[in-house]
């Protein structure tokens, strides 16, 4: 019958008996036979015999193995009563056996009850023989059927660890076996067991005698070529491809509750130096869990492993910390996601709550290590955690605690915590970096303190912290120094996704560099990037902007596909282009407002946008108009491009009042500039010079050139093209109003081919050409305006606050297209542009702004 059998020794007994003493060796063994039936019949045991060691049959593997976990904790609390230290070596193997009761009266003449045969005896005596003091060995179909039952352990088999130690040959057993240990750290040994006379490892070719002399003789002749590969390694950054790992919560089986919330960011921290191994984040792990419906589960080894196999991750580390002969003992154990079992663990001691960060960088070298990573890449390529994080383990726990409320969007309660844990270390600089970052969104004068404060604490940041410090700190640089920030921040560490992410998206936003953008977010679209729908997102914004409308809405459904909400307004653009106004609806209409007073006005800048694309001005305008209370709550800033949207869309038909709105407006933007801060500053500069131009516009130059005085050099010197443009437009525009086209001309036409420059540029030199009398250049930069409407709808100068007018633009140029051509001799051209207008504004000769255009055509 097919049965379990155990097999176990306490180790030393003889000596301990006499170390003892006859009377208390007793009085021990008695306690020891009472363990021993107390947890056998717990456990459904069947007691076979004593007399030389313990061998007992089970029913289910489960069960040796509960009894053997609560047996060797029994021994050392038994021992310890004794003042000895009490161990047991234990072998565990399934197989047939035969069992046969002896007759009443060979019992009584000294015979057991049961006797027990079978080759799995003896291979469970193997087992035991070879098994270390404490350690608990058992065989592979043992093992598998342990680990399938391993839940009806409860807590107890949660913790326990599962290691492969090889396959190993037994005297009298014909063939090698695999064999295993099952334990709990601080208490087995959790390493191989010794080869002897009666059990010895099986080794693969290249490691027997003969085979190494001849493997030693090949070193020797690749000595020189291995120690230059050595001393000449190549830079980190060829190293593009990366295992993933996922990291499980600590296991705390101390009574110090200090190492719960601060051991995990430590660790990550201590893993996160190494540019060979790549953690999946912790938000990647909590959408995982939201996605198998487990949110709030602590992530174990069996779930550690179920959710490195769904985010293709190559290990699960899985960290223990414990009390373990006086000293606190830190594990790492490397599982293998495919068969939960410890492929290798690593350990390190501190004799001190002081020494456990020691502890752990030790630990964490080792793993490194065994996943491939070179001595020097660990050596200098990482700094001690107690240098990179504190030293004092309750900052360390705040900030691990504030980590973790911010992954949750808890941004109140991180920064609180943040703070306490700089409160308790000023110099932690990793915790000034996180309260930097979060008041960024509020407070920019106070998160520029907090970065000045993380940077003179530089040396307390690991590499990888201190360049995503300098990127952030670009924020209040020029934009191309900003950019080379993010972009060696991608090249040192290729799968820091928010390098990749940020650099395209201050590409697309800040220089207008839009095919630069769309082509650096490329790395960024993989599945281990948590954010990989927003990168998405971003690649169809700039490929909209670049005029690539089909693979734009190809990035735009692959970003939706990924993510069922948020923001949709540039994907309905890209409809929009192509007149396809029912599609564009359908898409705003699956937008989720986000309920924030401050994204109204670009939630909703599609409806106006789309009705004046269609030549629905004065629609466009009531809708513009209403949002006037849903932005009441909005910062001025909002509230502002609102206004300058209003007045660019006034100027194509002003009434008296205009050049007075255009003044007052002015006058608030000349307020806001001398209140703005290094990241306001830009967009404030824009809408100043954006109501320069309108005045110039209007007629009123005193207003234009008191725009531009008030921006200064800034408008070159800051770096950003949209408001060194509307500058130059603004120059350009007086030039026009005082009779100077040809100066215009010069001014624009070389920023014309740019690149990067505004689309309105190619407005206003379409009519500095048409007032310098060259019709031909004047219909090349029409037909440039009607043929780019994705840059017209997607381009965002200055948080889009110029769109109106350029959607109005890209209608207006087939208009102004088909007067050039007449005038030209192009007759057929004329009508196919004339015709194409019609259609777009069936409306259109009744327009106030469409007569205005043909009276300036004239």
């Amino acid at each position: 019958m097919l049965r379990t059998v155990l097999l176990c020794d306490i180790v030393d007994s003889t000596a301990l008996i006499e170390r003892l003493g006859d009377v208390r060796a007793v009085a021990l063994l008695q306690r020891h036979d009472q363990l021993m039936r107390q947890n056998l019949a717990l456990c459904h045991g069947q007691l076979i015999d004593k007399a030389d060691g313990v061998l007992a049959l089970f029913e289910r593997p489960i069960q040796a193995l509960d009894f053997a976990l609560r047996y060797q904790r029994g021994l050392r609390e038994v021992g310890a009563t004794e003042g000895v230290d009490l161990k047991a070596r234990i072998g565990i193997h399934v197989g047939d056996v035969m069992t046969w009761a002896n007759e009443p009266k060979d019992v009584m003449a000294g015979a057991k009850a049961i006797e027990v045969e079978g080759l799995a005896k003896p291979v469970a005596a193997r087992l035991m023989s070879l098994a270390r003091p404490g350690q608990i060995l058992m065989s592979g179909m043992a093992q598998n059927l342990c680990q399938r039952a391993v839940g009806e352990l409860g807590e107890a088999g949660a913790n326990l660890r599962w290691l492969m130690h090889g396959r190993y040959s037994f005297k009298g057993v014909p063939a090698p076996m695999l064999v295993h240990e099952v334990g709990e750290p601080g208490l087995s040994p959790l390493r191989a067991p010794e080869s002897g006379a009666k059990a010895w490892r099986e080794l693969p070719l290249w490691r027997r005698p003969p085979v190494l002399a001849l493997e030693i003789l090949l070193v020797g002749v690749l000595g020189v070529a291995l120690f230059w590969s050595t001393v000449r390694s190549p830079p980190a950054i060829a190293f593009a491809e990366r295992d993933w790992v996922v990291v499980a919560e600590l296991q705390n089986r101390t009574s110090e509750t200090l190492f719960d919330d601060s051991l995990d960011s430590a660790l990550r921290v201590g893993l996160e130096q190494s540019r060979h191994v790549n953690l999946i984040s912790e938000l990647q792990i909590e959408r995982a869990l939201e996605r198998m419906q487990r949110q709030g589960q602590p992530i174990d080894r069996q779930l550690g492993a179920e959710l490195a196999l769904r985010e293709g991750a190559k290990a699960v580390i899985l960290p223990t910390v414990a009390e373990v002969g006086g000293v606190v003992r830190v594990s790492l154990e490397l599982i293998d996601p495919a068969s939960g079992v410890t492929v290798h663990s690593e350990n390190a001691d501190s004799r001190d709550l002081s020494g456990v960060l020691d502890a752990l960088d030790q630990a964490i070298a080792g793993v490194r290590t065994e996943l491939g990573e070179g001595m020097k890449g660990i050596t200098e390529g990482s700094r001690p955690l107690e240098k990179v994080t504190t030293g004092d383990i309750e900052a360390l726990r705040a900030f691990s605690m504030g980590m973790r409320a911010r992954t949750q969007g808890r941004s109140a309660d991180a920064f609180a915590l943040f703070e306490e844990a700089v409160r308790r270390d000023p110099g932690f600089a990793m915790a000034w970096l996180r309260m930097a970052t979060i008041q960024l969104g509020s407070d920019l004068n106070r998160s520029k303190q907090y970065f000045d404060i993380a940077a003179s604490h530089r040396d307390r940041l690991s590499d990888r912290e201190a360049l995503l410090m300098d990127a952030s700190l670009g924020l209040f640089d020029r934009p191309e120094r900003m950019l080379q920030k993010w972009k060696l921040l991608a090249a040192m560490y290729p799968d820091e996704y928010r390098a990749y992410y940020n650099y395209s998206y201050f590409s697309h936003f800040a220089t207008l560099q839009y095919g630069e953008a769309a082509r650096f977010i490329e790395p960024a679209l993989v599945a281990n990037n948590q954010s990989r729908a927003d990168a998405y997102y971003l690649k169809g914004a700039s490929l909209l902007a670049d005029d690539r409308i089909d693979e734009a809405l190809v990035a735009f459904k692959r970003s939706e596909a990924l993510n069922d909400g948020g923001y949709r307004r540039d994907h309905a653009h890209a409809y929009a282009v192509r007149r396809d106004y029912a599609q564009a609806q359908r898409v705003l209409a699956t937008q989720q407002p986000s309920g924030l007073p401050g994204a109204v006005l670009n939630e909703r800048l599609g409806e106006v946008s789309h009705a004046l694309d269609r030549g629905r001005w004065d629609a466009a305008a009531a809708t513009l108009e209403a949002l006037d209370g849903p932005l009441k709550q909005a910062p001025e800033l909002v509230r502002q491009s609102r206004r300058l949207m209003q007045l660019s869309l006034a100027s194509y038909a002003p009434d008296e009042g205009h050049p007075a709105q255009v003044r007052a407006f002015l006058d608030d933007q000349s307020r806001l500039l001398a209140e703005s801060h290094a990241l306001s500053r830009p967009r404030i500069e824009f809408q100043l010079l954006a109501g320069g131009w309108l005045a110039a516009h209007a007629g009123d130059l005193a207003s234009a050139r008191r725009a531009l005085d008030l921006v200064g050099e800034s408008a070159e010197a800051g770096g950003f093209p949209y408001v060194a443009d509307m500058a130059l437009l603004v120059r350009a525009e007086i030039d026009l109003a005082e009779g100077r086209p040809a100066r215009a001309v010069e001014q624009l036409l070389p920023r014309s081919t740019a690149g990067n420059e505004l689309y309105f540029l190619h407005a206003v030199l379409m009519r500095a050409h048409q007032a310098s009398g060259d019709t031909a250049a004047a219909l090349a930069q029409a037909k440039w305006l009607a043929s780019h409407r994705g840059r017209a709808f997607a381009e965002p100068n200055s948080e889009f606050s110029w769109q109106l007018a350029n959607v109005a633009e890209s209608n207006l140029a087939t208009l102004s297209a088909s007067v050039y051509a007449e005038a030209l001799g192009r007759s057929d051209e004329a009508k196919s542009e004339r015709a194409r207008f019609d259609a777009a504004w069936p409306a259109g000769g009744s327009l106030p702004a469409v007569q205005r255009r043909l009276d300036s055509l004239d």
